[in-house]
């Protein structure tokens, strides 16, 4: 008698492989702004960025120097951090408009809730009639079989190291 072997999964499509990176690239973009808040705040302190020529900043002699350069380095970090989050959020906007072209109805619905909000099956089974993983994984696949990808379209490397 031969024992049940696992059935391996279909490989993934291009489509499907786009779609797994929004949800990291939408926990990537809420740790990016609140990296972006930390750094501000501890440049500026109560003087922000917009009033730093206004504020009085005094510094010991010999030192002003140093705080120049240390200034310019979070100026340089506030720099990437926002580049990085407008190409997160470059990436998230071109897919929800690709959800929204290409699909309508339980699709759309299924495609939102699971890659751009990230809710797991069960979750969008109380949200969409009921249904179980199964039948939504199957709408999903459905789904994403309509969506065509640009030749532009937006591919994120993920990076969860801090900044």
């Amino acid at each position: 008698m031969e024992k049940n072997k696992a059935v391996p999964s279909p490989t993934k499509t291009v489509v499907e492989l786009y779609m797994e990176q929004l949800l990291p690239a939408n926990e990537e973009m809420a740790d990016r702004k609140w990296q972006l808040q930390k750094a501000t705040a501890r440049a500026y302190g109560p003087a922000s960025p917009s009033n730093l020529s206004a504020a009085k900043v005094k510094t010991s002699p010999g030192r002003d120097a140093a705080f120049i350069r240390s200034l310019e380095n979070k100026d340089d970090l506030s720099q990437r951090l926002s580049a990085r989050i407008m190409l997160l959020q470059s990436l998230i906007t071109q897919a929800s408009g690709l959800i929204d072209q290409y699909t309508s109805g339980r699709e759309r619905a299924v495609l939102i809730l699971r890659y751009l909000k990230g809710y797991e099956w069960l979750q969008i089974s109380k949200e969409v009639d009921g249904l179980c993983p199964k039948q939504l994984r199957r709408i999903a696949r459905k789904g994403m079989e309509k969506i065509v990808l640009p030749e532009d379209a937006i591919w994120i490397v993920h990076h969860h190291t801090a900044a």
